[in-house]
């Protein structure tokens, strides 16, 4: 473990994400190769440290969703291809067909200039081209996407390495959106096969979909959330280990009696004499305000209460009678051997879902890896 520069960490565990990678790869089968999706940090858990692993275990493909994105990674030297998932800006080909970045392209005048772009720098540019199912985002509709392909092949410069879609409700039980978005790309696939036109690689399986509609594998499923070791929904048909646990430190603790108001507003008033341990972190960390008066977090074996407002640097915990003194470790997303707190477990209490929680984890909280 690397010196600490701060009292608020993340622990980052590769045995898992390694572990998480081995999965998917023996659930998806050797005709199938796996896509790791990387953005955001690696959803906050660092998205070069966290790739390294993921290679070495048997990832094929990673997946950005912005052009700086990938060039950091090839910056920290890796080599492996990357898929750029998001609109590419006019201003930014130039820099994707400089670090051999594949572009999402889903419409004429963006294919034009990655060929210019490509031809400027006397280069091959690698495209994904995306139709759009049913997601109702980026993507071309069906009606127009083999015209695109048909151009795209005409240009010179580019490289089809997929065509792809993106399924909206794959975590829902009830598939039936998902089939209609199945059924849609099927015909692209069909019109294209139609046209005498062979792509290597298509691709459409996000984390849920690789989980819980396997037809939809094809050459590659897209896997983000599950390689992290976290879930779509309640659901576990393969067995993943969460690889991110925030932790902090008792900054300071007092008794107070009762009645004694706490943190902005005096949201939560103590009803008998109690300890008030002050934590170190807050919501410019990734500590969602809406935990005020909702979360727990994990001292000494117990989970205790946030109480009162989550402020930007600090958060307070109602630990009773426990004999907590300062620096003692505090768990907020983790396991201390007995009790759990699972990315899900905020999320539900927030309306959310477990993806924003760790990627909302900001710079300030120092990521280590083990």
């Amino acid at each position: 473990m690397s010196k600490l520069t701060r009292s608020v960490w993340a622990e980052v565990s590769l045995d898992n994400i390694a572990f998480n990678v081995r999965q998917f790869n023996e659930f998806i089968g050797p005709d199938c190769e796996l896509m790791a999706v990387v953005k955001a940090n690696g959803y906050g858990h660092g998205a070069l440290e966290t790739a390294y692993t993921m290679i070495a275990n048997g990832t094929n493909w990673l997946a950005v969703a912005l052009p700086e994105e990938g060039v950091r990674l090839r910056r920290g030297g890796i080599t492996a291809p990357i898929l750029v998932l998001g609109a590419v800006g006019a201003d930014e080909l130039d820099v994707c067909v400089a670090a051999d970045l594949a572009v999402t392209v889903f419409e004429p005048h963006i294919a034009r200039l990655l060929s210019q772009a490509a031809a400027a720098q006397q280069k091959s540019a690698k495209v994904h081209i995306k139709v759009d199912t049913g997601m109702g985002r980026l993507g071309l509709l069906p009606k127009d996407f083999g015209d695109l392909v048909e151009l795209v092949r005409s240009l010179p410069g580019l490289e089809i390495q997929g065509v792809f879609t993106h399924f909206a409700q794959a975590e829902q039980e009830d598939l039936e959106y998902t089939r209609r978005q199945w059924e849609r790309f099927q015909k692209v696939r069909e019109d294209l096969r139609a046209r005498g036109i062979s792509i290597p690689y298509t691709h459409a399986a996000n984390t849920a979909a690789a989980l819980f509609f396997p037809e939809s594998h094809l050459d590659l499923v897209r896997v983000g959330l599950g390689i992290y070791g976290m879930y779509p929904d309640a659901r576990r048909p393969l067995e993943l280990k969460p690889a991110l646990s925030l932790k902090t430190r008792v900054a300071f603790v007092k008794r107070v009696p009762a009645g004694s108001a706490v943190s902005y507003n005096s949201t939560y008033v103590t009803e008998r004499e109690t300890s008030i341990a002050v934590l170190p972190i807050g919501y410019a960390d990734g500590l969602a305000r809406g935990l005020s008066n909702k979360g727990k977090v994990l001292i000494a074996g117990t989970l205790c209460p946030i109480v009162g407002m989550v402020t930007m640097d600090h958060t307070l915990v109602d630990v009773g009678d426990l004999p907590v003194s300062i620096g003692d470790e505090v768990i907020l997303l983790g396991s201390d051997g007995t009790n759990c707190i699972h990315a899900h477990d905020w999320a539900d209490l927030l309306g959310t879902i477990n993806y924003e929680i760790t990627s909302r984890l900001s710079s300030r909280v120092e990521r280590v890896y083990k």
